[in-house]
């Protein structure tokens, strides 16, 4: 079913600039609003890749640090292996 509803322009701008950050047409995000449902996200599969090779290289620099007895390399890449961690699961 189709239905229509009216904006200025400055409200359906608004619509299209928070559809666009939560990844949604205009319409499925209005329709997500108006039926309090999750509004979901699109995950963007290169910048998921981007970040897992970002992981992998903290990965790798961890060991290294380690092998060779630097503990706050280890320590500060640790940190923010770990938050690139939360922001994935955030993606995800």
């Amino acid at each position: 079913m189709i239905r229509s509803a009216r904006f200025t322009g400055e409200e359906w701008a608004a619509v299209q600039q928070r559809a666009a950050v939560a990844g949604l047409s205009p319409s499925r995000f209005l329709r997500s609003i108006a039926l309090g449902t999750p509004l979901g996200r699109r995950v963007n599969a290169e910048a998921v890749l981007a970040l897992n090779r970002a992981g992998i290289n903290l990965n790798n620099l961890i060991r290294l640090a380690t092998r060779s007895g630097q503990p706050f390399v280890v320590a500060e890449a640790a940190d923010v292996l770990n938050q690139l961690r939360e922001r994935l699961r955030d993606l995800l």
